[in-house]
């Protein structure tokens, strides 16, 4: 039977270290006292086919800093914005591959990394308002609207999706604030996320309005 000598404890099995300190065991082990199966590790899907991808980004980065700096462009380093592209991209792939069982999670978490990915490109790049006039906006309007069909479609609890929804919805309210305020210049986009959290709210303390009460009340412990 294996030894610890620092717990001054017998351990039963053929584990590789102490299960009370990690530490080193001495004596032989005894595979037929082992309590738990030996858990084999899952090979990474499709992890020849993301080494690729991950070459041929830094490959892309490599280049376009390469003819950047061989072209002179005015002063204009493009190149940083195409790595900050490439780096969106995988910043959108690790959430996705975190979260790939979740869709409404996923939905969300997306939308908040592009709009705050969009709204730094906007500023860094001479801060023309198009990241507030037209991109966030319209992502938020089509986050509600995707994340509604998706439920609808799959038949999804209403505990899967409900948070996420009220979350954006009420974000989205803040759009009229961008209005008010004259932040944005095209109001349209502004408007339309507007009008869609309001329908969105509404229709969850209409229809879900014990389900959302139950599920805040489940996630806050309250």
């Amino acid at each position: 039977m294996l030894f610890c000598h620092k717990c001054r404890v017998r351990v039963g099995g053929s584990p590789r270290r102490c299960p009370l300190c990690q530490g080193e065991l001495s004596g032989e082990a005894e595979p037929g006292l082992d309590v738990f199966p030996e858990i084999p590790i899952l090979p990474v899907p499709n992890k020849r086919l993301i080494s690729f991808i991950a070459f041929g980004t830094i490959a892309v980065a490599v280049i376009t800093v390469a003819i950047n700096i061989a072209i002179p462009s005015g002063g204009v380093w493009w190149s940083l914005f195409v790595i900050a592209g490439l780096g969106s991209l995988w910043l959108s792939f690790l959430v996705i591959n975190n979260q790939w069982w979740n869709i409404p999670k996923i939905i969300f978490l997306q939308l908040l990394v592009i709009s705050v990915m969009v709204l730094l490109w906007d500023f860094f790049t001479g801060f023309y308002k198009w990241s507030l006039n037209f991109v966030i906006p319209t992502l938020f309007s089509c986050s509600m609207i995707a994340l509604a069909v998706f439920a609808k479609v799959r038949r999804l609890k209403v505990e899967d999706y409900i948070i996420f929804l009220g979350i954006i919805s009420v974000i989205s309210i803040f759009s009229l604030l961008l209005i008010i305020f004259h932040v944005v210049t095209i109001v349209y986009p502004a408007v339309i996320c507007f009008a869609l959290s309001l329908i969105s709210l509404a229709f969850l303390l209409v229809f879900e309005g014990r389900a959302l009460w139950e599920e805040l009340q489940r996630r806050m412990h309250l």
